[in-house]
Formats: C-alpha cells, structure tokens, sequence
C-alpha cells in the first residue's frame, strides 16, 4: 500500500493530464478525432462549468500529439477507425482569463508565449527556419525572440496594435504552415476558457481564414449553445461542422468507470461499494468535478479512519464523514455561500429551498409558498428574494427573463454545492429546514 499516492487519484483541483485516469467520453473523443482527420475543419468544445472541459481539451491534445493511449486503449479502441500517422500536430496553445480578455490579447499570447505559443514552437525549429525561410520571415522572427527579454532598444521589440496583432498571426501562421511543419504535420491552435473573450466575433473571421489544410484550431469554453462561445459564427459553419462538442454531464456508466479505473489503476488495493457509487451519482448531480472530489473526500476520510490498511475499501460513511469537509475543500464556493446567507437564515432558507427544486425555473409562488408553510409571513418572502435576485459578487440567481415570475440559477454546479453543504444558520429536522427560535 505504501506505493500508493492517495494524493494522485483524484482530481478536483487541476484537470486531468494522465489518460488512464481518464473516463468515458468516448462519443465525443471520436467526434474530435474525425475533426482532427477533416481538412479544414477546427474545433468548439462547450458546455456549462464543472463537466470537465479542460481535461478533455488536453486528452484530444495529447492524441494530436501522437500519444497513442486513446487509440489502442481496449475501452476505445480507436485504432480500428483511425491511422496513428494522421496524428502528427504542433501544438501552441493559451488559457484566456481577465487579462486576455480580447481577440487581439489572446492573439498576443498566442504569439510570444516562450513555452506554449509560437515563440516556443519556433525556438525549437531555429535550423530549420534558418536555412528555409530566413528571406521572407526574418525582421518579424528576430523580433519576437526579443519580446521578452530585457533590451535597450525596444524599437526592436513587436508592436501589439489591434491590427498589427491580426496581420502578424496570420502571417506567422501561414509562414509556420508553408515553411516550418515538417511533411504530413499540422498545427493545432488551442484556447481554453474562450468564455473570458469579450468579442469574439474577429477569432470567428480568423478561423475561416486560417483552417486550411495542416492548420485547425480547437477552441474550449462554458456556453450552453456553441453561438454563445463564438459571435458570427454562422461565418465558420464549414469549418464547424463536425466540430461543435458539447460537453454534458457524466452517464451512470461514465461514473462507474472512474472508480472502476481506480480499482484498475491501484491493483485492486482500492475499491468501492456499489452503494457508494450509486451514492457519488446521486448526490454530485453527475458533475465531473463533484465525483472527483468526492472520491478524494472519501479516500481521505478512511485514511483518517484506518490509515493505510491494504484493501481501502470505501463505504456510504466515508463518503458521509468527508463531505463534512466540503466547505474546506472548496474555498470559492464556500465563500460564495456565506456571502449570500450572510447572517440571515431567511436567506439560507430561501436558497436551500430553491437548490433542492430539480426543476431548472422555480415560480415566485412556489418560493412564498414554502415560506408559508414554515411560518414566514408578511413581506419577508417577497424581501427576501428581492434581495437574492439582487446579490452580485456573487450573481447565482436570476430572473428567466426580465417580465417573468420564474427565477433560475446562473451557477448550476453551485446549486449542487448549496444541496450539499451542511446549514450554517438554520436546521433540519425530519428532512425538513427549520428555523432558529
């Protein structure tokens, strides 16, 4: 047992960089390798916060590079459809946030990023640039290998205007396809967290000029529809036709394999009762992130129960004694929770009446009824949603539209949290919610 990081199982504070830890998704992997396989076609892959995004975008990076895990793996055996040569991509690659927040930011990055964009893609390849193409890409290569060092003259550095940012990708990139790749390879451009874009109508315009021949882009965000991820879409349709992934929540079966992997991966000195998973499926709402993090919880749980004792085998009570841990394990949520509540139970009231609703809208009626029914009278229920509906900072709920009387939350995988953290101000008796005397 003691060659058995407990630690590295799970991973609910980082995505997934090892496939064999890696679960399901085997319809959308193979809807991305066939984009992969397709001349001039890129890739959007979306869907809400928590379904694990960012480790898929790095699964289908690592098969582009030629890691054959995928493809030979008996769980996908991809091998039978696909040939391993078509998997020959350079790779440059950027994770948008509140400082890449425009086109021409992220186009910036993906330019002079010394590891992950282009400055590092092409640091690797200075022989070849050197004696292919030093007629035509000089002045432009010599300069961004200077962007981020410390020089005297920075007239010698890039300049980054809007528009000299979109003429020099683009003609990078093209340069790099034409002049760089070596025969039978292809550059996949990849964006994570596209959301934090603010318009992103330009990558659009981008895309269709660039995904051609050994050239596509993958680019990943939290949207409910594609068109959400990427304004003027309609101009790429070509390009995204097989392209769009979208993302959902974990299968049963999907859910199963994780621990089943696990068990796998440990020799059996792990393992799992079917109760408990049929537990992690019902009460992680069949969130990636939540069935991670409740195996950690878990696992950690019956270390401190047993310590190592060779099989762990995990039960309903480890799942129950770590998720009394949730709030310290998931800091920004917890945070978020005691904003909102504050020290009003009224509003801790509200927000666990409305999280247990499986509905996705919930009536105005149906939130004062329950007031009323747990003795709560006069204007309060109406006070009191008025001032959730009012909360910013964080905004978790919001009216369906401006006119209507059905609220709904923004934050899906919050609702989840609110389910599951434990009452701060109010409690429950009988699985009902009661208020402090």
């Amino acid at each position: 047992m003691s060659d058995i990081d407990i630690d590295s199982i799970f991973f609910p504070s980082q995505h997934i960089t090892d496939p064999k830890w890696f679960a399901g998704r085997k319809g959308d992997i193979e809807k991305a390798l066939q984009t992969l396989c397709t001349a001039g076609a890129s890739m959007l892959i979306y869907g809400e916060r928590g379904v694990g995004k960012t480790s898929f975008v790095e699964m289908i990076k690592q098969i582009a590079e030629g890691k054959s895990y995928f493809l030979f793996n008996s769980r996908y055996n991809f091998h039978k459809r696909f040939n391993q040569d078509k998997f020959k991509f350079k790779i440059i690659s950027t994770i948008c946030d509140e400082e890449t927040n425009t086109t021409s930011k992220v186009l910036q990055s993906l330019i002079t990023d010394p590891a992950d964009g282009i400055k590092g893609l092409l640091s690797s390849r200075m022989e070849k640039i050197e004696s292919t193409i030093k007629n035509k890409f000089t002045v432009d290569f010599l300069k961004l290998f200077v962007v981020s060092r410390e020089v005297e003259d920075k007239k010698n550095a890039l300049d980054f205007t809007e528009d000299s940012t979109f003429e020099r990708f683009t003609n990078l990139i093209k340069t790099i396809s034409a002049e760089v790749l070596n025969p039978n390879e292809g550059l996949l451009i990849v964006i994570d967290e596209f959301d934090q874009v603010k318009d992103s109508s330009k990558m659009a315009s981008l895309i269709k000029k660039l995904s051609t021949g050994n050239v596509k882009f993958m680019l990943s965000g939290i949207a409910e529809t594609y068109e959400q991820l990427l304004e003027g879409h309609r101009s790429v349709h070509r390009q995204l036709f097989n392209g769009r992934i979208n993302l959902r929540l974990m299968t049963n079966d999907e859910i199963k394999e994780v621990f089943a992997l696990v068990s796998e991966n440990t020799k059996n000195a792990i393992r799992f009762e079917p109760s408990f998973i049929e537990e992690v499926i019902e009460k992680s709402n069949r969130y990636p992130y939540f069935v991670q993090l409740f195996g950690k919880l878990s696992i950690d749980a019956y270390y401190k129960e047993k310590g190592y004792h060779t099989p762990m085998i995990i039960h309903n009570q480890h799942l129950k004694a770590g998720l009394k841990k949730l709030g310290l394990n998931e800091e920004q949520m917890e945070q978020d929770y005691l904003a909102i509540i504050k020290d009003n139970p009224l509003k801790e009231l509200a927000i666990k009446f409305l999280a247990k609703q499986t509905a996705n809208k919930i009536n105005d009626e149906e939130i004062f009824a329950f007031f009323h029914k747990v003795g709560v009278m006069g204007t309060q229920p109406k006070s009191t949603l008025t001032s959730l509906l009012a909360q910013r900072d964080p905004q978790f709920l919001i009216r369906e539209r401006e006119t209507s009387e059905y609220v709904i939350f923004a934050n899906k995988i919050f609702k989840t949290f609110i389910n599951l953290r434990e009452p701060e101000l109010i409690r429950i008796k009988n699985n009902e919610f009661i208020l402090p005397n």
